[in-house]
């Protein structure tokens, strides 16, 4: 392989590998997350994530074609950023495409969903903290929330 070759194939991975690896992880600037103005109170109400509709098939597909995604990709579930449960939204800035397996999949962020949404309602943190943690960096709140209480 010349030197050329070896570069051009190093850039390659670097400019279409890395990113693509990270929209897996972690969400990047195409969800910056989105949320409604409901209150601590309404999260928490029993019926209110059931008075929610459900997300439509074109959000989903906005939201998968920013990360160069389709419809028909089994590697991933569309996840709100802010979920449901903490006021987050359908908008097409807060869903992005999570891996469905591997460490940091969507099990571990509906187990920070959870924590949070009981946090909450237990009035141990603020709905505005909550939100702000999760969209920041969920991995980091996955780590001081679920995983220092365990």
């Amino acid at each position: 392989m010349t030197a050329r070759k070896a570069m051009f194939t190093l850039v390659a991975v670097v400019v279409l590998g890395v990113p693509r690896f990270a929209a897996a992880q972690l969400p990047s600037i195409n969800t910056p997350g989105a949320k409604s103005g409901v209150s601590e109170t309404e999260v928490c109400s029993a019926d209110f994530e059931a008075s929610v509709k459900p997300v439509s098939p074109w959000q989903t597909g906005q939201a998968l074609s920013r990360y160069g995604r389709r419809l028909d990709d089994k590697s991933v579930v569309v996840d709100h950023l802010i979920p449901v449960t903490l006021g987050g939204t359908h908008d097409p800035d807060n869903l992005w495409p999570q891996p469905a397996a591997g460490e940091w999949d969507a099990t571990k962020k509906d187990e920070l969903e959870t924590k949070l949404h009981q946090m909450v309602c237990s009035k141990s943190i603020t709905l505005k903290v909550a939100q702000e943690s999760i969209k920041k960096d969920w991995v980091k709140a996955y780590k001081q929330y679920v995983h220092a209480a365990n």
